[in-house]
């Protein structure tokens, strides 16, 4: 009998040595693909349509009282001044209301509000922006106009450059969309691991993350396990999961190509407890989704 060796390789996503036309082709070949698996998590939706309107609640009433928006606060009167009107008067928020967390959400409960998110450089500029208003030229408008705020009125510290920072901008009351922007902003640090704690900015503990939990996965997966499924060749997995206010990982829950493979990689994520530090919302400990897409190539070499 011939002896078979299982070769595995994860493959990241992301690469940052191919040239710009490379990289535009694959994102377009990734993005076909990952929309593809999101379309199978019909059949395995991490949240229930309660547990969605409860995390959703939860969330934006944390966010409201953190941020207090007022159509007064120093960043709406800036805006006021900058945004022409124009711009404000044609956003629509049957266009915004596309998240799978708004979709299960009442008119009643959702909050008809708009936030912008960013992070922030080594060298202190803002960076990262993104905005929904339904319409990508009014949202380049916005991201300029905001990049020329002056940080230090939002109260920001130096280990604001490890979170995600979110500040409201508009909201709509009765049938009119105001400036409604917040006073403080709300930062969101993720949670960090074992090798991580020298990361300087959000993207590089997300990354350091992502890359030791894909490390230990690489190391513990059971080849006996995948040998036995016949599986060969490369697939997009899905591992979704949530680090608690404690820093552990619970409700594992991730999509894969059949119900053995994502058996498997729910069991070698469990056991991953390397994380040191919980995610954070303005320094208080909170639960942290995670998900993200990797590619397993699996091939036999004879």
């Amino acid at each position: 009998m011939k002896q078979i060796l299982l070769f595995i390789a994860i493959i990241l996503l992301h690469f940052t040595t191919v040239a710009q036309s490379q990289k535009d082709s694959l994102n377009k070949v990734v993005h076909e693909r990952i929309k593809d698996i999101k379309e199978s998590q019909s059949d395995n939706p991490y949240y229930t349509k309660e547990e969605k309107r409860e995390v959703y609640t939860k969330e934006v009433n944390t966010f409201q009282d953190l941020a207090q928006p007022s159509e007064d606060s120093d960043l709406a009167n800036y805006f006021k001044i900058y945004l022409e009107k124009k711009l404000l008067q044609k956003i629509d928020f049957s266009t915004i209301k596309w998240s799978s967390f708004y979709k299960h959400s009442s008119n009643n409960a959702y909050s008809f509000t708009i936030r912008m998110t960013f992070e922030i450089s080594k060298t202190n500029k803002v960076t990262n922006c993104r905005i929904n208003t339904g319409n990508k030229e009014r949202d380049k408008k916005i991201i300029e106009i905001f990049k020329k705020y002056p940080l230090e009125k939002l109260g920001l510290k130096e280990s604001d450059k490890l979170g995600k920072i979110s500040v409201q901008l508009f909201a709509k009351e009765g049938k009119n969309v105001i400036i409604k922007a917040s006073k403080f902003a709300v930062v969101d640090t993720p949670a960090t691991i074992q090798g991580c704690e020298n990361a300087e900015l959000y993207w590089q503990i997300n990354k350091c993350l992502y890359d030791k939990l894909y490390e230990h996965i690489l190391k513990n997966l059971s080849l006996k396990t995948l040998n036995n499924q016949e599986l060969r060749g490369e697939v997009i997995f899905n591992p979704r999961f949530t680090i608690n206010e404690e820093g552990k990982i619970v409700h594992v829950n991730s999509i894969a190509p059949n119900e053995t493979i994502k058996n498997e990689i729910d069991r070698v994520i469990q056991s991953f407890d390397q994380v040191v530090i919980p995610g954070k919302r303005n320094g208080k400990p909170q639960n942290t989704y995670c998900e993200t897409f990797r590619s397993l190539t699996i091939e036999n070499i004879k």
